[in-house]
């Protein structure tokens, strides 16, 4: 008789155990989740692979760098090194009171190769703390280069987690022109 009631007392305690919930999964222990608006889809364009690629206007001519619309500028950028972007894609989101935000990316090809993907990967970075995302580069073959005959999509998921536990994932497109 002792199995049928070690049975029934196990049953019962998966049943009480059910009952009280608290897995990792329920809502009432994710936070309040960051806040932000939509990322804009950005072009870029590789004029000399041996340097990050540079930015482009939306009717495809290069920025200098110069121009009201140019956006964020990279905080590392030295025009000396050449090294680190100019441009810095803003990802930021607004953490909920009291909370900080630590962001994290993934890159994946839209109609781009999976190679391509974990190429422009390594050479972007993402500044944990302020959401951030610039390119870093030393030269050939290290910075990316649009080798394909056609241009590059890739999307770029941004991930924004509250330490209370809430996160706002947003995405937008990457493109890269083809080389000419």
């Amino acid at each position: 008789m002792s199995g049928p009631l070690n049975l029934l007392a196990s049953l019962s305690l998966v049943a009480a155990l059910a009952g009280c919930g608290g897995g990792s999964d329920d809502a009432a222990d994710t936070g309040p989740a960051p806040t932000g608006g939509a990322l804009a889809n950005l072009w870029f364009a590789d004029s000399d692979s041996y340097h990050p690629l540079d930015k482009l206007k939306p009717d495809g001519s290069f920025y200098t760098g110069s121009e009201a619309d140019f956006g964020v500028q990279n905080p590392a950028y030295a025009a000396n090194t050449a090294t680190q972007s100019r441009w810095a894609i803003d990802t930021s989101a607004v953490p909920p009171e009291g909370q900080s935000l630590s962001y994290s990316f993934k890159v994946e090809g839209v109609n781009a190769s999976d190679s391509a993907a974990r190429a422009l990967t390594g050479n972007l970075k993402i500044n944990t703390a302020t959401g951030l995302i610039t390119q870093s580069c030393k030269g050939f073959p290290e910075c990316y280069d649009n080798t394909s005959s056609a241009d590059e999509d890739f999307l770029v998921t941004v991930t924004a987690q509250a330490d209370g536990g809430g996160q706002l994932v947003r995405n937008f497109l990457l493109r890269v022109r083809r080389n000419n």
